[in-house]
C-alpha cells in the first residue's frame, strides 16, 4: 500500500511551488495583456490559460499550510506574508484593480485563522467563528478569492492528513472560478511527497516571495 501511494506522490515542494508560479503567471499574462490589452478575451488560447491559471491558487493555499506546520518561526512567516501583500498591492492596483486586494492578503487571512484553530483546538464552535469572521473581513475588503480561499486553507488544515477529502470538500469552493481548472489544481497537492526538493536555503525561499510584486510589476510595465 505504501509503495502504491509512493507512485503519485512524486511531487516535491520546489515542485509544486513551480507549478503553482507558472499557472498564476500564465493567468496574469492571459488577463492583462490578451484580454485587457489585446482585447482576445473570446479566444481559445485566452480561455486555456485561464484554465490553466486555476491551479495556482488551491496549490498556494496547500503550500502555506505545509509551510506552517514545518515552520519554527510563526510570527516571521506571518510577517514575510504580511509584506509581500502590501507590496504587491502597488502593482495591483496600478494594474486596475481598484476597490480589491491581491490574494496573499487572502493567503495571510487564512493563516491567521488556521493559527488561531491550532491554539484553540478543542473548542468546535470557536473555530467555525474563527473561519467565519475572517471570511467576512476577507470578503468585506474584497481580497482575491474572498471567503472561498479562506475556507479552503482550513479545509486544508482539517484535513492535511487526508487528502483525499481535501479534494472533496474543497471542489465546491472553487468551482465557481472554473471547474476543470479548479479540480486540477485541487488534484496537484495529492501528489505530494513530503520532500522540500531543490529549494533550499534562504535566499531561494524569498525568491518566491519576491517574485510575485515582481511579476505584477513587470506586467504592468508591459501594458503602458
Amino acid at each position: 500500500m505504501k509503495n502504491d501511494l509512493m507512485l503519485y506522490r512524486f511531487l516535491s515542494g520546489s515542485a509544486l511551488k513551480v507549478i503553482a508560479v507558472v499557472s498564476m503567471t500564465i493567468d496574469h499574462v492571459a488577463y492583462y495583456i490578451l484580454n485587457q490589452q489585446l482585447g482576445m478575451g473570446d479566444t481559445w488560447l485566452y480561455e486555456t490559460m485561464r484554465c490553466i491559471g486555476r491551479f495556482a491558487f488551491p496549490i498556494f493555499a496547500f503550500l502555506i499550510i505545509e509551510g506552517y506546520h514545518h515552520t519554527r518561526y510563526v510570527g516571521r512567516y506571518m510577517a514575510a506574508l504580511l509584506l509581500t501583500a502590501i507590496v504587491a498591492e502597488i502593482p495591483w492596483q496600478l494594474l486596475g484593480n481598484e476597490g480589491s486586494h491581491n490574494v496573499v492578503f487572502t493567503l495571510f487571512l487564512g493563516l491567521v485563522v488556521v493559527f488561531l484553530i491550532d491554539h484553540i483546538h478543542d473548542a468546535l464552535w470557536l473555530m467555525l467563528m474563527e473561519t467565519a469572521l475572517f471570511s467576512v473581513i476577507s470578503t468585506m475588503l474584497n481580497t482575491d478569492y474572498t471567503w472561498h480561499g479562506i475556507c479552503l486553507m482550513v479545509v486544508f488544515y482539517l484535513f492535511r492528513k487526508h487528502r483525499g477529502l481535501t479534494l472533496l470538500f474543497g471542489f465546491p469552493l472553487l468551482m465557481e472560478y472554473g471547474i476543470l481548472g479548479s479540480a486540477i489544481g485541487l488534484a496537484i497537492p495529492l501528489m505530494y511527497s513530503g520532500r522540500r526538493g531543490f529549494v533550499k536555503g534562504q535566499w531561494m525561499k524569498y525568491l518566491f516571495y519576491i517574485y510575485y510584486p515582481l511579476h505584477l510589476s513587470v506586467i504592468y510595465l508591459c501594458s503602458l
